[in-house]
């Protein structure tokens, strides 16, 4: 005779089974990749990175779809109404934390709508001035701007909303200074804008910038990291000038439906982080001014998490609102 403790395991090894065959059945056809941006960009070339070495992994071919708009959110809205069975993903932007707090009339909830699979790489962002600019040091950089009246001593950004100009929000409310941000279309227009002499300085994102500071058309004083970045590790990190808690990067990630099956989740999250642990994408990652991250579902949720609540009390105390942008 069966006990019933016999009959509960034979009932929860015959689940596992079927949860390790659900999983071996991904994918059945092809995968479609979402990426709410321009080819060529960093969120595009980024997700193309993952993709190659995923290919080398699965038998279905996997195609790379650019759907350009709302700053990536028609994408998103795609992949969030999707059958949510891993064979259509979305290349994720940390741009999406931020979103719900800038744009209006934003339809999507990240927290709802999407299922974070992996972050999988990350570009810091920096701080960077003209080579003749006098601050050689975050120090320096902070006795600068409190030398100038309030408001003052201008900046520039890619952009209202953006990491970057949030990033300079939380230096002011770190170091209890305040500037002017001057925006501009691009990344590398507002570096351009250093450049030139029009501006001291730029908030952007490593991998902007690296192109720039590797030819010394321009100067990486702070990088805003928990730890320094390898791609460049003599430049220190705010938290060494004192300046704690500036976190803000450009990451990538990828994300598919909500309600997507736990096994073909981390069937994917899985190989995602076999693509990420090979040396060879080190090396082509910092090219793009990135590193590899390894977040799995559930660090990557808690991530975004995080985000969507600090970006939103930040705006707010920044003054920026949805019908501004």
């Amino acid at each position: 005779m069966i006990d019933r403790r016999t009959l509960l395991g034979a009932s929860v090894a015959l689940l596992a089974a079927h949860k390790v065959a659900a999983a071996e059945v991904w994918p059945t056809r092809n995968v479609q990749i979402l990426v709410g941006f321009g080819a060529g960009g960093v969120t595009d070339v980024a997700t193309r990175l993952l993709a190659e070495g995923l290919r080398q992994r699965i038998e279905k071919p996997i195609v790379i779809e650019n759907r350009v708009g709302a700053t990536g959110l028609i994408a998103a809205g795609t992949v969030a109404r999707a059958v949510p069975d891993g064979h259509t993903l979305l290349g994720m932007p940390g741009t999406i934390t931020i979103a719900p707090s800038v744009l209006p009339d934003i339809v999507l909830d990240v927290r709802r709508d999407l299922q974070p699979i992996t972050i999988f790489a990350t570009s810091p962002n920096v701080l960077v001035v003209a080579p003749s600019f006098a601050a050689r040091t975050l120090q320096e950089f902070l006795t600068t701007v409190r030398s100038k009246p309030r408001d003052e001593f201008a900046y520039a950004t890619s952009g209202r909303g953006t990491t970057v100009h949030l990033m300079a929000g939380m230096i002011e409310r770190s170091a209890n200074v305040k500037m002017r941000m001057v925006p501009f279309r691009s990344s590398t227009d507002s570096i351009q804008s250093v450049i030139a002499g029009e501006l001291p300085m730029v908030f952007s994102s490593l991998n902007s910038a690296l192109p720039f500071i590797q030819s010394g058309a321009v100067r990486v004083i702070g990088v805003a990291s928990e730890r320094r970045t390898p791609i460049l590790p003599d430049v220190p990190t705010f938290d060494e000038a004192g300046l704690v808690d500036i976190r803000s990067d450009t990451w990538f990630g990828l994300a598919g439906p909500a309600g997507m099956p736990r096994p073909v989740l981390d069937q994917i999250a899985g190989l995602c982080a076999a693509v990420m642990a090979e040396p060879a994408m080190l090396e082509r990652l910092a090219v793009l001014g990135a590193e590899p991250l390894l977040l799995g579902p559930d660090a990557a949720r808690d991530q975004i998490d995080r985000e969507l609540t600090a970006f939103s009390s930040l705006t707010k105390i920044m003054g920026i609102h949805r019908d501004q942008t």
